[in-house]
C-alpha cells in the first residue's frame, strides 16, 4: 500500500462519513495516491490495443471503453494490485463493517478494471452484476480512482449517484484527478457518469468491485432504502419509460423488469 496517501492507509477514521453520506454510503478521498507517484503516472497517452477489450455505443453507454486487463502499463498494474490487496481489502472492510469481504483475483480478464471515455461519452444511471462470477456471492462495495491529470471540471465526467429507482439525480462527485470514490454496493444504489464535452482528453479510470461471503451484507446499515441483497444483472434505466419497448432496447426492458419483481419481492 505504499503508493496510497499516507493518511488513507487506515481507513477507521472515515467510517461515520461513509455510513451517514447520502444517497447511500460513500465516501470522496482526493488524492488518493501518493502525490509524487500520480504526478509521475502517465495517463494521458496511453494507446491500448483496443481488440484486448470491449467497446461500448448505445443510448445509455456512448463512447466507452473497458480492458480486460491486458497490456495494462507497468503503475497501472501496479495500481490495480494494490486495490486487490488483503491489507487493502481489511481497510475496506473496516469502512463499511461489511464482513467476509474479498476481491476477484488481480489481473482477471473477467471484469475490466481500467476503463476510458471519450468527448460525448456518457453512462446512464444502473446498478452493476450483483454477483462475483465464479461463486455468485454478493457484490458489495465498489472503488473508481480518477486518473486523467488535466481535467477540466466543466468537461463533465463526473460520477452521479440517484436514488433509489435510478431516476433522479441525488448527488454530483466532480472528476478531480487523483479522487478516489468508494461507494456501497447493492441493488438499490443506481450510478452513473455525466455527458463529457468539449474535452480533448480521454476520461481514464481505475475501478474495482469487491464482493462479500455474507448473503446478508447490508444488515448493519441503516439505508432509505431495502437493506437487501438478490441476484440481478447490471441493470440501466432509461430516461424515458417508452424507450423500453424499441426493439432495439428489448434487453434493457427484460432486465429492468426482472430487476423489479426481485426488489418487490424481496
Amino acid at each position: 500500500m505504499d503508493i496510497i496517501n499516507r493518511k488513507y492507509r487506515d481507513l477507521e477514521f472515515y467510517i461515520d462519513e461513509f455510513k451517514q453520506a447520502k444517497p447511500f454510503p460513500h465516501i470522496i478521498l482526493d488524492n488518493f495516491l501518493d502525490e509524487s507517484f500520480f504526478q509521475n503516472l502517465v495517463v494521458e497517452n496511453i494507446n491500448l490495443n483496443k481488440k484486448e477489450g470491449s467497446s461500448f455505443n448505445t443510448d445509455i453507454e456512448t463512447n466507452k471503453w473497458t480492458s480486460k486487463n491486458v497490456e495494462l502499463s507497468e503503475n497501472i498494474s501496479r495500481i490495480v494490485d494494490t486495490l486487490y490487496t488483503s491489507k487493502f481489502i481489511g481497510e475496506l472492510a473496516k469502512l463499511s463493517g461489511i464482513k467476509d469481504l474479498f476481491s476477484t483475483n488481480s489481473g482477471n480478464t473477467a471484469l475490466a478494471n481500467y476503463h476510458e471515455m471519450y468527448e460525448s461519452g456518457f453512462l446512464g444511471t444502473h446498478v452493476d452484476h450483483s454477483s462475483e462470477p465464479d461463486t455468485g456471492l454478493p457484490h458489495v462495495l465498489n472503488i473508481i480512482l480518477y486518473l486523467t491529470k488535466n481535467w477540466n471540471v466543466s468537461w463533465g465526467g463526473s460520477t452521479v449517484l440517484a436514488n433509489k429507482n435510478g431516476r433522479q439525480i441525488e448527488k454530483t462527485i466532480d472528476f478531480i484527478p487523483n479522487r478516489a470514490v468508494i461507494f456501497l454496493h447493492t441493488p438499490f444504489t443506481f450510478h452513473g457518469v455525466s455527458k463529457i464535452k468539449n474535452n480533448l482528453l480521454k476520461r481514464s479510470t481505475i475501478y474495482v468491485d469487491y464482493y462479500s461471503k455474507n448473503k446478508n451484507p447490508y444488515s448493519h446499515l441503516s439505508l432509505n432504502f431495502k437493506n437487501v441483497w438478490f441476484k440481478h444483472p447490471t441493470t440501466f434505466i432509461l430516461p424515458n419509460f417508452k424507450d423500453y419497448f424499441l426493439k432495439k432496447n428489448r434487453e434493457y426492458l427484460k432486465k429492468m423488469f426482472k430487476h423489479k419483481i426481485k426488489s418487490i419481492l424481496y
